[in-house]
């Protein structure tokens, strides 16, 4: 099959994603909450799914007017670093590999439309971008027109630094359409001021989320319950997750000790998710209030139930398996010997090729009372910023670009890559592709997580679970008082920004 043809026959399956995520845009959360598929074809049982297939769903349309920007050149800086770089939203040219065309053709196709070029510079290193962007408002030599950022890089620098545009103020940018993560994009505006946002041209903003696979050859010779119909129903919950991870674990050569010869409930690192757990039941650390101090989370009876529960899941049990940051696991997944694993969605690229098949699901609910399934979206996946010193002319047109980028992404690269990392060499599995629409709904960033070091309070679980043998509402009290004065010049930065004078778009 040519390469054209592959990407066409991509795309084509792909349409099943779109559906689920086109669905997912006009559904409330308490819809989400509860469970309940996506009135489309697609979300429907036998022949119905089929005919959705064949037949392309309308695109959405991002109804910028016909610009011709006369030959402009935009000017990104990205970060970059081992695991997540420019690639996810720059292709120097077509390579065979599906997403990388897609990204080509989408910035290709969008140059050619609106007359500009596109030139995107890599950085060195996670904070190096915001340096360089940084030095160059600082020195107005205007060196860059965007920046491809990770927030969480700079430790609050990119509020208190006072060098980043308000994102409510550029033109073009309409956070009404499907393609931008409102709850995101709100999480970070105070007092109207914003600046960073985060949509769909971001391929990271879905690479980058905290996910589970199961095995679906143990879930069957243990006859567990249908996941797949617990998430549906909203019924999945750590109860529900407890009691599968116990039915599964075994110390297979009864020599008494577990070890990296026997099997567990879970695979997980120790980090960033092990804290997901807090975000999935609808935590986070902390969030601004409008009369410019800090509410912090975490120290209510939920959340200290949860750390006793998930300290004996890691530290008493056996039933979990610690993997190393950013390192796959030692047990490896055809082995069927780990009923579930924590991973970033990006994580099942490398899973491509095995013949054992896996779910894709959400982390479960607290209980069933909570209203949606809710995952921690990584610090890797970005967000864009526009420099301070941008002339009107410029601030306008890379609105216009993102605003297209983000539309294109929504309609083709974010489907074909759903896709592509719920497809095995071997097999399709529809249901992952329906959880996705879950996942994607459910994502949360953390402003205590991009404005502190992984020594903060934001860190509780990784910090303090196992000092405190489970017990954290000690640590979390007498941490408290020094996470709340790490938000003052934070948020005093965000009100002489939020007092300038911003017009309107």
């Amino acid at each position: 099959m040519s390469h054209h043809a592959s990407l066409k026959a991509l795309m084509l399956s792909a349409l099943l994603a779109f559906s689920f995520l086109a669905a997912a845009c006009g559904e409330t959360a308490s819809d989400a909450g509860a469970g309940k598929p996506a009135d489309t074809a697609a979300a429907q049982p036998g022949g119905d799914a089929a005919e959705a297939a064949e037949t392309e769903p309308e695109k959405a349309v991002d109804g910028l007017p016909d610009t011709d920007l006369k030959g402009w050149e935009m000017r990104v800086i990205a970060h970059h670093d081992g695991l997540s770089d420019e690639r996810t939203i720059y292709a120097a040219e077509m390579n065979g590999e599906i997403i990388n065309d897609i990204i080509y053709e989408r910035n290709h196709s969008l140059e050619d439309r609106f007359n500009f070029k596109y030139t995107v510079y890599p950085a060195d290193g996670w904070n190096d971008c915001y340096v360089k962007l940084k030095n160059s408002v600082m020195a107005g030599s205007r060196d860059y027109d965007m920046i491809f950022i990770l927030p969480f890089s700079t430790s609050g620098a990119c509020v208190k630094d006072q060098v980043l545009y308000n994102m409510n103020s550029v033109p073009h940018l309409n956070f009404d359409q499907p393609w931008w993560h409102t709850n995101i994009n709100d999480l970070y505006t105070y007092h109207g001021y914003l600046p960073f946002v985060s949509s769909d041209y971001l391929l990271s903003s879905y690479q980058y989320s905290n996910i589970l696979i199961f095995n679906k050859v143990m879930a069957a010779n243990y006859q567990l319950e249908d996941i797949y119909s617990l998430i549906r129903g909203g019924t999945w919950t750590i109860d529900k997750f407890s009691g599968m991870t116990e039915t599964v674990t075994e110390d297979i050569n009864g020599d008494g000790k577990f070890d990296v010869n026997d099997q567990y409930g879970i695979a997980t690192n120790y980090g960033y998710h092990a804290i997901t757990w807090g975000y999935a039941i609808g935590d986070m650390s902390v969030r601004l209030k409008d009369d410019g101090t800090v509410e912090l989370g975490y120290n209510n009876e939920k959340f200290i139930n949860l750390c006793e529960w998930l300290y004996n899941l890691l530290y008493v049990s056996n039933q979990a398996f610690q993997i190393g940051w950013d390192l796959e696991s030692e047990i490896k997944w055809d082995e069927n010997r780990l009923l579930f694993e924590a991973m970033w969605l990006a994580d099942l690229e490398k899973f491509r090729e095995l013949t054992i098949d896996y779910g894709v699901i959400p982390y479960p609910k607290y209980d069933e009372a909570q209203d949606m399934y809710h995952t921690y979206t990584d610090a890797r996946s970005g967000a864009v910023a526009i420099p301070m010193d941008a002339p009107a002319d410029v601030i306008s047109n890379v609105g216009l670009v993102v605003e297209a980028m983000s539309c294109a992404s929504y309609n083709d690269l974010i489907p074909a890559y759903i896709t592509s990392v719920t497809e095995t060499k071997y097999s399709r599995d529809e249901e992952s592709v329906e959880m996705m629409d879950y996942i994607a709904k459910g994502r949360v960033w953390d402003i205590g997580y991009t404005m502190t070091g992984t020594d903060s309070y934001t860190w509780a679980i990784y910090n303090w679970l196992k000092k405190s043998d489970g017990s954290i509402a000690s640590s979390l009290e007498k941490n408290a008082p020094k996470m709340i004065k790490s938000f003052d010049k934070v948020i005093a930065a965000y009100q002489e920004l939020a007092d300038m004078e911003w017009p309107s778009k």
